[in-house]
């Protein structure tokens, strides 16, 4: 579970909009508490993602982005 990259975008999502609810209601010191460790939370995605994550298989040599078909060559026209 904590080695799959959509539990983690998941994850981190939620953590972002329990902060957000947090500040909106009033909660300071809860929502500043979460505030300083984000940083942790965007760590770990960032690994999991890396590590874990599923190769598309597309070089930036081909394509320009990854989820859309953008070839290089057509830029170049």
């Amino acid at each position: 579970m904590l080695k799959n990259s959509t539990f983690a975008a998941v994850f981190s999502t939620a953590y972002l909009i329990l902060l957000l609810i947090l500040v909106l209601i009033g909660y300071a010191d809860a929502a500043a508490l979460l505030l300083l460790l984000s940083p942790l939370l965007v760590i770990w995605l960032v690994y999991i993602v890396l590590r874990y994550g599923e190769n598309s298989g597309r070089t930036f040599s081909e394509y320009f982005y990854d989820d859309v078909n953008i070839r290089v060559d057509k830029l170049r026209e």
